[in-house]
């Protein structure tokens, strides 16, 4: 029994030490793509946390840091998070946007204050309500919150393929830039001006807030 008990602390050791050492050579953060249909996102680093979403095959995600067998995540737009109703004010103007009345107010995984604190939100920032449920609403995840999905579950892209498609970008401006050419002689006209368009990089996150906190995912009794 002394030598099964050393045999399960050499493993452990083994593989923590494996992990630390394929968290050294990983540079966060980094685009990622769920393997299969089904990878959930938790409210924390382990499976006894709340499901938070269920990814499919190919979604795409932001990693920001792993933790041993874990990754941590922006959290997607089919994320959903609540808050007590007590701390949100219903705006006349914006159907389905509330707007965040106090400060350091605790986004939860649950309907409950049983459920984890996945994070906090302050005044007056304003979050849109999906549906609600007593004394709860139930929220879209403001941008910046987290989750927490088994890094078995995802492929890392190619550390280089962000820099190359940017340097592919940017040939491909200077490119037109160069063809376009050589001026001709016309009357003078006002030019319209129109603001750029923004562009995402195929992944369906919330739009930027500030005043938001993120705390380790805890679970005290303060709504």
């Amino acid at each position: 029994m002394r030598r099964i008990g050393v045999l399960i602390i050499i493993l452990s050791l083994f593989t923590l030490t494996a992990y630390a050492q394929e968290e050294a050579e990983e540079k966060f953060p980094r685009a990622g793509y769920v393997k299969d249909s089904g990878a959930i996102v938790r409210a924390g680093d382990n499976a006894n946390f709340e499901n938070l979403c269920v990814l499919s095959k190919s979604d795409s995600v932001k990693i920001i840091e792993r933790r041993y067998s874990w990754f941590k995540i922006l959290l997607p737009r089919k994320a959903a998070l609540y808050v007590s109703k007590d701390y949100i004010t219903l705006t006349s103007d914006e159907k389905g946007i509330g707007i965040i009345n106090a400060g350091n107010v605790n986004l939860r995984a649950g309907a409950g204050t049983r459920y984890s604190i996945v994070g906090q939100i302050s005044k007056p920032e304003k979050v849109s309500i999906l549906s609600e449920e007593p004394g709860w609403y139930k929220i879209e995840p403001p941008y910046g919150t987290v989750g927490w999905v088994l890094s078995s579950q995802i492929t890392l892209s190619e550390e280089g393929d962000q820099t190359k498609n940017a340097e592919q970008k940017s040939a491909a401006k200077g490119t037109k830039e160069e063809k376009a050419t050589v001026p001709v002689l016309a009357p003078v006209q006002k030019k319209e001006t129109t603001s750029p368009a923004t562009v995402r990089l195929g992944v369906d996150y919330p739009s930027p807030k500030g005043n938001l906190s993120i705390s380790t995912s805890t679970k005290k009794n303060n709504r």
